[in-house]
């Protein structure tokens, strides 16, 4: 039987290493991932955009890279960049007033008929997400 497929955007990832609202339900989607339920699938952008926000949330040289290490652990599938993804989430992009960045979780879902899940409120308005705690 396939596995669930499921984009997770870097809201959702950052929740694993900082204490916030909704991250138990953030776990949740890795221990899903790792015990095999789930695919978890990202743009290789979010690993940057992880390890930015918990630098800006107070991360520490060395938490830093400690969550680089586990996010790498993780084994996510991770799609690259490419011609089709960053036209599709340019189009998303203008079509629901959503960054580049964002557009691209939205893009991946497309990709895989996926849904994405974000922390973001903005994000959560488009088509194919869910607001995590929702």
């Amino acid at each position: 039987m396939a596995r669930q497929k499921i984009v997770v955007d870097a809201s959702v990832i950052v929740k694993w290493f900082v204490d916030e609202e909704n991250s138990t339900e953030a776990l949740t989607f890795r221990a899903d991932h790792i015990s095999g339920k789930t695919l978890l699938i990202i743009p290789e952008l979010t690993f940057l955009e992880v390890l930015n926000a918990l630098r800006y949330k107070g991360g520490s040289i060395k938490s830093l890279t400690q969550a680089n290490e586990a996010l790498w652990d993780v084994q996510f599938h991770v799609e690259k960049m490419n011609y089709f993804l960053l036209e599709k989430a340019s189009l998303l992009a203008f079509e629901y007033k959503l960054s580049l960045y964002d557009a691209l979780y939205l893009a991946i879902g497309l990709l895989y008929g996926s849904v994405v899940i974000t922390a973001d409120v903005v994000l959560a308005k488009a088509p194919n997400t869910i607001l995590l705690g929702k």
